[in-house]
């Protein structure tokens, strides 16, 4: 009974995480000399679940967020509590895209999982000139191509890894402003399409599972669940 109690518990710790994302939130357009504010969150989108900071699990907190400015240069930027999100700003310097994000890995293993999450944001000053430094980054969503997206206009994306050319087990989930959730099925490869039906603010969320083996903080682990996320304002 008591095997069977804590196989249950897992199992419901486990939905838990892997129903859970990290996303950053900012306005998609900044203008040159202006404190630009950059928010994140841990919770579940969809349903506008916003974890208070001290229940984030393991070492999220110990998260980095970096800005890399259109002319390649990568920094790190200084995030403060603030509730149920943390908050970091910046000001930029020239026109161009700005690429904002983080890379972290999960302390604990859950489930025999090893699990990395990503987040990105991108703000647009006047122009897209850098928007490729998003490359720099392992796991990133790309538009295809980089336009102002609208109603009811098909919207294109990618999942690309910097390291591994197929990604066989990945899936595209997107979560509406109104709580509406759907997985994609690919069209090509890694490339995904979908109609955005309502205005607002959606979280794109790339997810795949490398079959990976070894040993993380000392623990085994037989797999690694790779999760990167997007908002995009519609």
């Amino acid at each position: 009974m008591k095997k069977l109690l804590f196989s249950a518990l897992l199992c419901c710790c486990m939905h838990t995480l892997f129903a859970h994302a990290l996303w950053i939130e900012t306005i998609a357009t900044g203008k040159k000399g202006q404190a630009q504010e950059v928010k994140i969150f841990l919770g579940e989108y969809a349903d506008n679940e916003r974890d208070s900071i001290s229940n984030w699990f393991s070492n999220m907190k110990e998260f980095s967020l970096y800005l890399i400015t259109p002319d390649g240069v990568k920094q790190k930027l200084d995030c403060v509590p603030a509730g149920d999100h943390f908050r970091a700003t910046f000001t930029p310097a020239t026109d161009g895209a700005y690429v904002l994000y983080v890379d972290h890995t999960v302390k604990e293993v859950y489930g025999e999982s090893k699990i990395h999450y990503y987040a990105q944001g991108i703000v647009r000053v006047n122009t897209s000139k850098g928007l490729d430094n998003l490359h720099q980054n392992d796991f990133v969503l790309i538009e295809q191509p980089s336009k102002a997206p609208k109603i009811n206009v098909p919207l294109q994306v990618a999942l690309s890894h910097k390291t591994k050319k197929e990604l066989p087990d990945a899936a595209l989930t997107v979560q509406s402003p109104q709580g509406w959730t759907k997985k994609i099925k690919p069209l090509v490869g890694e490339s995904y399409s979908f109609i955005p039906a309502w205005q607002g603010r959606y979280l794109l969320e790339g997810t795949f599972t490398e079959n990976e083996t070894g040993l993380h903080e000392g623990k085994p682990y037989q797999r690694i669940w790779h999760c990167v996320t997007f908002c995009k304002d519609i």
